[in-house]
C-alpha cells in the first residue's frame, strides 16, 4: 500500500529556503541595483519577443503587431511601459500641421510643442476610443478648423499598448487602426459620413509597433475575427509563475517583490516577512513550486498590509493582518454556508460508521465571488436486484454536467472489470449527492463515490470521521484533484465545530500533496495530532484508511472477497427462483 500520513511540515511549502537566505546574506536580501531594473528581468519570453518587434535597425518588412496574453491592468500596462522605454532610443520629433485660411500643409515638426509631435517613444492606454485613438477633427460654428491629436499622433516612431477588450469592442476602430499602421500612413477621414471633410487634409507618415493585450478569451476572439492575422503578428504570453528550484530563485522572486514595492513607492519590505509571504503566495498559485508573478496580486499585498505597519517597514505581523482582514471581508458567504451545516440544515457526520455513506469533498463557485469555497457533501449509495447499472441519480434529474458524468462511467467500468468478469451483475446501484440542489460538475468525487459504491456492495461501514477527494482511472488510480485547501479546510471548521475526536481527517491524491498550502489553524492541529492528511495512490488505500480493511489481501478476510461472497450468493437464489420458474411453466402447459 502507499498510504501516507503527512506531518505538518508536509502540508505548506518548504520556508527553509527563505532562512537559507538570510542566513547566506547575514538576514538581508540582496536586491540588484534601482537603475537597471525594469519587468523583463522576470519575464524572458516577452524580452525575446520585444526585440523582434523593436530590433536595433528597423527594416520595412519588421512586425508591426505583437499579441501579448497578460492582464489588463493600468499598473502592468504601466511597468511594461517602462521597461520598453528603457531599451527604445527618442523618436523623432514627428510632424506639424501649418493652417491657412484655405489650405493645410504638412511638415516636419520642429519642437514637441508643435501641434503633431510624437510625445513619447512608448504609450498605453488600456481603454480607447476613436477620438483618443486616432484624433479628430474639429470645426465649430464660424471658427477655423482645428486638428486634435491622438495616441497614434503622440506615438509616432514608438510602440503603442493597447487594450484588446476595448479594441473588439469597436471592430470598425479597430480595422482602421490596423490598415493605416500596414500602410505606415495616417489619413484623415470624416467622423460622420454624410459631412465629409471641408478641407483637403494631407495624410501623415506613420511608423508605429502595436502591443495588443488581452486574456485568453479576448485573444479567442481576435483569431476568430481574423485568424491570418495570427501568421504575421509576434504572440507571446506574460508568465505568471515562477517555477521554484533553488533557493537563487526564490532570491530572485524576492527582488521581484521589492522591484514592485520600489515602483510604488511603498515602504520597504521587513525581511522577516517574506516568510508569510511566500506562504501566502503558494496558496494563490496553488502549488508549493510555483510563485505568482501577478503584480496586480502582490501590489494589493503590500498595500493593504501597509494599513497595518507598526514602523516604517511591511513586517510579518502586517502582512498577517493585512491577510485576515481581506479573508473576513470576502467570507460573509462562506460563513452564511457553513452555518447551514452548523445548524444541521445540511446533515454531515463526523463521527459515526455508516454503510454506503461518505463525505466527499467539493468546492462551490458563485458568479461575481472572488473566492471558491470548500464544503463537505453527503454520498450515498443504496444496493438493490437489477441488471448491474450504476444509477447516477444526479445525470438522472439533469443536475449533472458532462465531466461528472464522465466520471461516473469511469465508476461503472472499474466496478463491471473487478466483478463483472465471467457474468452479469446481478444487481443495480444508485448514488446520489444528498441535499444538493444545484448543477454540479467535475470528476473530484469519484473516489469518493467509488469507495462508497464498494462499501454498499461488501456492507462493511466507512468510518465518517474521514473525508475523500480526489478522481480515479478505470484501474483504480487516484489522481489529482483543484482546490484541495479549500476542501480540507471546508471539512476541518465542520469537525472542528462538531468536536474534533483526533481521528478526523481527509484523504487526498499523493499527487497532491505539493499542492498544500494550509491555514496555521490546521497546521496547529495537525502538530496536536487532533486532524491527519492522508496521502493514497490507489483505491485500495484508501478504502483501507475508511473500512480498516484491506480490498484485496490473501492472508485474510478482504472487501473483494466479501463481495464476490455476496455476489455468489445473490446469483444462487437468482438461479433456484429460475429454475422454480421453468419447472412452473413447464407444468402450467401440460
Amino acid at each position: 500500500m502507499a498510504i501516507t500520513q503527512l506531518k505538518a511540515k508536509q502540508i505548506q511549502p518548504d520556508l527553509s529556503y527563505i532562512s537559507e537566505l538570510r542566513n547566506k546574506t547575514n538576514n538581508s536580501i540582496s536586491l540588484a541595483s534601482e537603475k537597471s531594473e525594469h519587468l523583463l528581468m522576470w519575464q524572458p519570453r516577452l524580452a525575446s519577443a520585444l526585440a523582434l518587434l523593436c530590433p536595433p535597425q528597423r527594416v520595412c518588412y519588421s512586425p508591426r503587431f505583437m499579441l501579448l496574453k497578460a492582464p489588463e491592468s493600468e499598473l502592468f500596462f504601466d511597468l511594461l511601459r517602462q521597461a520598453i522605454k528603457s531599451d527604445l532610443s527618442s523618436p523623432s520629433l514627428g510632424y506639424s500641421y501649418f493652417f491657412s485660411e484655405s489650405k493645410i500643409t504638412l511638415t516636419n515638426a520642429k519642437s514637441k510643442q508643435d501641434n503633431f509631435a510624437a510625445q513619447d517613444n512608448c504609450l498605453f492606454a488600456s481603454s480607447v476610443d476613436s477620438e483618443k485613438l486616432l484624433g479628430c477633427v474639429r470645426q465649430p460654428e464660424n471658427s477655423p478648423i482645428k486638428l486634435q491629436a491622438g495616441l497614434v499622433h503622440r506615438a509616432n516612431g514608438g510602440i503603442l499598448i493597447l487594450g484588446l477588450r476595448s479594441l473588439l469592442s469597436q471592430p470598425l476602430l479597430w480595422s482602421k487602426l490596423k490598415q493605416m499602421v500596414i500602410k505606415q500612413e495616417f489619413e484623415w477621414v470624416s467622423a460622420d459620413e454624410s459631412h465629409p471633410l471641408p478641407l483637403s487634409i494631407p495624410p501623415m507618415p506613420l511608423d508605429l509597433r502595436i502591443i495588443l493585450v488581452g486574456d485568453r478569451l479576448s485573444l479567442a476572439e481576435l483569431q476568430d475575427l481574423e485568424p491570418e492575422f495570427y501568421s504575421t503578428s509576434i504572440y507571446t504570453e506574460f508568465e505568471n509563475e515562477l517555477p521554484v528550484k533553488s533557493p537563487e530563485q526564490i532570491e530572485h522572486w524576492i527582488n521581484y517583490l521589492k522591484f514592485i514595492a520600489n515602483k510604488q513607492q511603498l515602504p520597504n519590505i521587513d525581511t522577516l516577512a517574506f516568510a508569510k509571504i511566500y506562504k501566502e503566495a503558494t496558496r494563490y498559485t496553488g502549488d508549493q513550486h510555483y510563485l505568482p508573478l501577478s503584480v496586480d496580486w502582490i501590489n494589493s499585498l503590500l498595500v493593504n498590509a501597509t494599513h497595518f505597519m507598526q514602523n516604517s517597514l511591511i513586517d510579518e505581523s502586517a502582512i498577517t493582518s493585512a491577510i485576515k482582514q481581506k479573508s473576513w471581508h470576502e467570507d460573509y458567504l462562506k460563513e452564511r454556508l457553513l452555518d447551514e451545516i452548523f445548524s444541521h440544515q445540511i446533515m454531515i457526520n463526523t463521527k459515526d460508521q455508516v454503510v454506503g455513506q461518505i463525505n466527499g469533498l467539493s468546492v462551490i463557485e458563485y458568479p461575481g465571488y472572488p473566492k471558491v469555497i470548500g464544503e463537505p457533501t453527503r454520498l450515498s449509495c443504496l444496493l438493490h436486484f437489477g441488471d448491474g447499472e450504476l444509477i447516477d441519480i444526479e445525470r438522472k434529474t439533469e443536475l449533472a454536467g458532462n465531466i461528472h458524468s464522465k466520471g461516473m462511467m469511469i465508476m461503472q467500468a472499474f466496478i463491471m472489470s473487478e466483478f463483472a468478469f465471467n457474468h452479469q451483475l446481478p444487481f443495480s446501484t444508485s448514488l446520489v449527492f444528498e441535499q444538493s440542489y444545484s448543477e454540479i460538475d467535475g470528476d473530484s468525487a469519484s473516489l469518493a463515490g467509488l469507495c462508497a459504491i464498494i462499501s454498499a456492495l461488501s456492507q462493511q461501514p466507512i468510518d465518517q470521521q474521514l473525508a475523500v477527494t480526489g478522481s480515479v482511472d478505470q484501474f483504480g488510480h487516484v489522481q489529482s484533484i483543484g482546490g484541495v485547501n479549500e476542501k480540507i479546510e471546508g471539512f476541518f471548521t465542520v469537525c472542528k465545530h462538531q468536536g474534533l475526536t483526533g481521528q478526523q481527517g481527509v484523504i487526498i491524491p499523493a499527487t497532491n500533496q505539493r499542492h498544500l498550502s494550509l491555514s496555521d489553524e490546521m497546521i496547529e492541529a495537525i502538530e496536536q495530532e487532533k486532524f491527519s492528511v492522508w496521502t493514497v495512490e490507489h483505491i485500495a488505500d484508501a478504502l483501507y484508511l475508511l473500512t480498516g480493511i484491506p480490498y484485496k489481501d490473501k492472508s485474510g478476510i478482504n472487501l473483494y472477497q466479501l463481495i464476490h461472497a455476496r455476489m455468489q450468493s445473490l446469483l444462487l437464489q437468482d438461479k433456484k427462483q429460475d429454475s422454480w420458474l421453468s419447472k412452473w411453466q413447464k407444468y402450467c402447459k401440460k
